[in-house]
């Protein structure tokens, strides 16, 4: 697409009067490069303005396989109880009591909805204690070397 989105409208537009002045998808198609079968969804789409042209929301009107409220508390109740056990056996627990899903789309719901503990980092004290000096000089060690002449 362009990337002015008026200007593609336009550019829709003037294919489908083309195709519908000559009556032939193919022939638009071939004239403005463009696919026969986009030339032939346009042309059926279109009522005489631009706006019939316009893209449509691809966002799907209804998503049957959605987890329920009942299905996300019993990942929640099998995690809490054999999450010490690993994944697989949450899901095959969660199999028995009625989940119905997929193994990978249960591992998603539990890193989506439950949140993992952070590990803290431990610091260990040292023991390090600085030496207790009690007159200037006691630290500094100096060897003399006497040259004979």
């Amino acid at each position: 697409m362009s990337s002015i989105i008026t200007e593609e409208l336009r550019f829709r537009k003037l294919i489908c009067e083309y195709a519908i002045k000559y009556k032939n998808n193919d022939e638009a198609a071939r004239r403005y490069h463009r696919s026969r079968q986009q030339v032939q969804r346009w042309v059926k789409r279109y009522d005489g303005t631009i706006e019939s042209l316009r893209l449509k929301s691809r966002r799907p009107h209804s998503y049957p396989n959605q987890y329920t409220e009942e299905e996300l508390s019993l990942i929640k109740r099998v995690y809490s109880k054999f999450k010490h056990e690993g994944l697989a056996q949450v899901y095959t627990e969660a199999k028995k009591r009625g989940y119905t899903h997929s193994y990978g789309s249960m591992c998603c719901q539990i890193r989506k909805h439950i949140p993992k503990k952070k590990k803290s980092k431990q610091y260990y004290k040292s023991n390090w204690k600085p030496d207790v000096v009690t007159y200037p000089g006691e630290k500094v060690h100096i060897d003399i070397k006497y040259v004979p002449n």
